[in-house]
């Protein structure tokens, strides 16, 4: 699978702000990487991904820190990030 396209919904921009910078970067790091390995799970063990609901997705950024994000295609939608609780609380909503 070629690497994916990432797009952002604004409640993402939202949830990156309320980070300390240290954090944003290891989300970032994150991101740079989450495209090229997405379809192919011997190399984003790494990264944590797994299946949510439906398209939805997760992955990891460090111990307590997630990224959900939801496949459309060739494109990664990126949706929230948050801690366990709120990646819980987001997938009761939808």
């Amino acid at each position: 699978m070629p690497p994916c396209a990432v797009e952002f919904v604004p409640r993402f921009g939202a949830d990156a702000r309320t980070l300390s910078d240290e954090r944003r970067r290891e989300v970032e790091a994150v991101l740079r990487r989450l495209p090229e390995v997405f379809g192919q799970p011997h190399l984003h063990s790494g990264l944590g991904i797994r299946r949510l609901k439906g398209s939805y997705f997760e992955c990891r950024v460090g111990r307590d820190l997630r990224i959900v994000f939801k496949l459309n295609g060739a494109v990664l939608i990126m949706t929230r990030i948050g801690n366990h609780a709120d990646v819980h609380s987001f997938l009761k909503s939808i």
